[in-house]
């Protein structure tokens, strides 16, 4: 996603109204996941402000050797607690339901004394895994993409933090992926069992995947915010004279919202603007009047000059990135 990544961290960066780290402290709180460790590396200072400032009941912890890779990212957090834990980088956007049916699959498996990873059968993105018939992977990352016996993994996993000595002895190998690591464990005879997630999942690697989860969440709709204005899927809404809202939000006249459409706190939209569909519009934006907006994200507190015309683009402090590019 780089070059706005160079500006800030991947968690940080805004879909459907929230950051993807919100949307992942979100999805765990609602599968009655309390424990939150919040492993950073880069820029990992903007991180920790952020989640001092939130509500978030989650502990933050800085991983020295962050260029090692995830494995290093993964060995770091597991160091300062003991037991089971489930894995998810902060971007793979998985919905609650799947969380909550990969720690029941791994509970019905009793003694399991393995892995549980979640796969999904017709995914597009992720990593590559190959199932036996018993359910368990026989390797990760180096498969045969044309095998019947294929899945795709967003890498969200269960394990046990005994395996932190196993992830120091693939660091020292060289090894830099959990995909890695655990197609290693697997050739050593570790049992990694692959539960089927049937929500639909999205590995956020570039642009174009981060516009396709903005349009997946605003037509999942459900947003009840008192200071956000949403128009769902199929709905549309003409402002005859300019509106001001509780949440200062303000409408220009003669503008039109073709949902799905987000609008969040303290915008403020000029007159004869044209927004959606597939447009979120985050708090504190100026869109000038005359703009045009379909297949958008705008955030970070952005202008946009008058009779712009922004389309499958994230717009980050008033710079434009183009996903086609």
């Amino acid at each position: 996603m780089r070059p706005l990544t160079n500006e800030l961290p991947k968690a940080l960066v805004n879909v459907a109204g929230k950051t993807l780290l919100e949307w992942a402290i979100e999805r765990y709180k609602q599968s009655e996941i309390d424990d939150i460790v919040i492993a950073v590396g880069w820029k990992g200072d903007m991180i920790e402000d952020f989640v001092s400032k939130s509500d978030f009941k989650a502990s933050v912890v800085h991983v020295p050797n962050y260029e090692n890779g995830p494995l290093q990212t993964l060995l770091t957090a597991i160091e300062t607690f003991d037991g089971d834990f489930l894995l998810s980088p902060v971007d793979a956007m998985i919905e609650p339901a799947s969380v909550m049916g990969i720690q029941t699959h791994h509970s019905d498996l009793g003694d399991f004394d393995g892995m549980v990873l979640a796969i999904a059968l017709d995914a597009e993105t992720g990593t590559p895994v190959e199932l036996g018939n018993n359910g368990l992977l026989t390797g990760i990352g180096d498969v045969e993409s044309n095998s019947e016996n294929v899945a795709w993994s967003a890498m969200m996993l269960i394990a046990h933090t005994r395996i932190r000595e196993l992830c120091k002895s693939a660091l020292d190998d060289g090894k830099e992926r959990v995909a890695q690591l655990l197609d290693q464990l697997i050739k050593d005879g570790t049992d990694v069992q692959g539960y089927c997630a049937s929500q639909p999942w999205f590995d956020i690697d570039t642009l174009s995947d981060l516009l396709e989860v903005n349009q997946h969440l605003l037509h999942r709709g459900g947003f009840r915010e008192t200071n956000s204005v949403f128009i769902p899927f199929g709905d549309s809404v003409e402002v005859g004279d300019s509106l001001t809202l509780r949440s200062n939000i303000m409408l220009g006249k003669g503008t039109s919202l073709q949902g799905p459409v987000l609008v969040t706190s303290n915008c403020r939209i000029g007159k004869d603007c044209k927004l959606g569909p597939n447009v979120t519009i985050a708090s504190n934006t100026t869109l000038s009047e005359g703009c045009e907006v379909t297949d958008a994200v705008i955030f970070g507190e952005s202008n946009v000059s008058s009779q712009s015309r922004v389309h499958r683009s994230v717009i980050f402090r008033s710079i434009g990135y183009n996903a086609e590019v």
